[in-house]
């Protein structure tokens, strides 16, 4: 009894691990309506009515992130719990994303430019198609938020931009909003909002652009084992 009650404590900390990294880059949010069978769903509406100065604010959001190349640096994320995990991230447009979580979180999250893979240090990575997650907002090889996402809200404050979207489908549960500084666009930080109204926040710090990550960072096979610096 001793030994299956471990187990289960084990298999729940995986879980939770796994959903938690997940929430990084928004594919928790689709987690949750493969757990409830679909169940949940966001209602489709329309754009929200966007202003000539909020168009504006979108194209160059949209323009920064189509001439991001490389960039990588740490990052702190601060689940809905209060819970907090940290690690670096590595960025190479289009399609590729590497989020090391350092210990005691030991978890992996790799965008190889077509699917994500979500893994722990004991498990098979879990998959899920760029194109089905947030991630193609800003990932795809040509990016246009306004016309890619349904635009919720476009917020202008001194020194932050905020964009939040949702999908245009209304498929996935859920909305994510991007943060850009200003008026040096450049991103800093995304809140997930899950089905349920949960936020994950993921913010970068130290980041760096120009820098080319080595390719191996963006691949994933499931005998590896997260490391970090990429080195399996």
């Amino acid at each position: 009894m001793l030994i299956a009650m471990s187990n289960l404590d084990e298999n729940h900390r995986r879980r939770q691990g796994m959903l938690f990294a997940a929430a990084a880059i928004g594919i928790g949010m689709l987690i949750v309506a493969f757990v409830s069978g679909g169940a949940a769903r966001a209602e489709a509406a329309a754009d929200a009515a966007i202003a000539p100065s909020d168009e504006q604010a979108l194209d160059d959001a949209s323009a920064y992130l189509a001439a991001l190349e490389n960039m990588q640096g740490d990052f702190l994320q601060l689940g809905p719990d209060g819970s907090v995990a940290e690690g670096k991230f590595y960025l190479r447009r289009p399609g590729r994303l590497r989020f090391e979580y350092q210990p005691p979180d030991n978890l992996l999250v790799v965008a190889d430019g077509t699917w994500v893979a979500v893994k722990d240090s004991s498990s098979p990575a879990q998959r899920y198609p760029i194109a089905s997650t947030p991630l193609s907002l800003f990932l795809a090889a040509d990016v246009d938020l306004a016309k890619t996402a349904r635009v919720l809200d476009v917020d202008s404050q001194p020194g932050a931009l905020l964009i939040t979207l949702a999908d245009r489908a209304g498929e996935a549960p859920g909305q994510i909003t991007l943060v850009f500084d200003q008026p040096n666009m450049q991103l800093r930080q995304w809140v997930v909002t899950d089905a349920q109204g949960l936020q994950t926040t993921v913010a970068l710090r130290n980041v760096q652009s120009g820098i080319r990550a080595d390719n191996a960072l963006f691949t994933l096979r499931d005998e590896q084992r997260p490391a970090i610096g990429g080195k399996q």
